[in-house]
């Protein structure tokens, strides 16, 4: 059951409650029509909790009203509040147990925090990778680390934050045609690759030499920091 109607569809419930509205009525009266969708699809989720219950009609009203109940501090019922805290909280933990596993395989190959690598939010990335060179400077490789959907972001970020992306995606239809030719330009550019699952690479029907298993991130690294290069 979707909780809303699409923005087309509530757009044309509102007109026909007020065709003559300006465009700020207009606005407003579809953002109230989410309010009550997203209201009824409460309500019908809690009938059908009540409804496995083996309690009289009284006690299902009571809980009814105590679960669909305002609550003190601005959310629509309790069961809001609770998953708004739970998204939010797992959405940075989540982000922040990705970078520590990444972390960790640059670890099994030897390589040391602070010295072969650090955490790059000064570089505006998640991770950089140090080479020195004969000269005595230091080339670096910046990786950035998303978690198990791919979205715009991820793309973006290996074309503006990160010379490699490693990333948990999870869903191989993400990897369209457009998608894998942009990273392999992207790539091709940094002198970086794009780290994923061995097995949603395996389910990827558009082959790319940029698109490597995520295993083999840290090997590739160690040979970053002795050669300069991946490859």
């Amino acid at each position: 059951m979707s909780i809303l109607p699409s923005a087309t569809e509530l757009l044309k419930l509102a007109l026909n409650k007020a065709p003559d509205a300006d465009v700020n009525s207009l606005h407003e009266e579809t953002y109230n029509l989410i309010l009550e969708h997203r209201n009824q699809y409460y309500e019908t989720e809690v009938d059908a909790f009540l409804e496995t219950l083996n309690i009289g009609k009284s006690e299902k009203a009571e809980m009814k009203k105590g679960l669909l109940k305002p609550t003190v501090n601005g959310y629509s019922n309790i069961m809001e509040k609770i998953s708004r805290r739970v998204s939010q909280s797992i959405q940075p933990i989540s982000g922040n147990i990705a970078q520590l596993c990444v972390e960790r395989e640059l670890m099994k190959e030897g390589l040391k925090e602070n010295f072969h690598f650090i955490k790059g939010q000064k570089k505006r990335t998640d991770i950089v990778i140090y080479h020195p060179n004969i000269s005595d400077q230091i080339e670096m490789h910046r990786v950035e680390v998303k978690n198990v959907k791919m979205r715009e972001r991820a793309v973006r970020g290996l074309g503006f934050d990160g010379d490699s992306l490693f990333g948990f995606f999870n869903d191989a239809n993400e990897f369209t045609d457009d998608t894998v030719k942009i990273i392999d330009k992207l790539c091709k550019k940094s002198g970086g690759f794009c780290y994923i699952p061995p097995t949603t690479l395996k389910k990827i029907s558009t082959k790319s030499k940029f698109i490597r298993p995520n295993t083999l991130f840290g090997k590739d690294m160690a040979k970053f920091v002795k050669g300069g290069k991946i490859l």
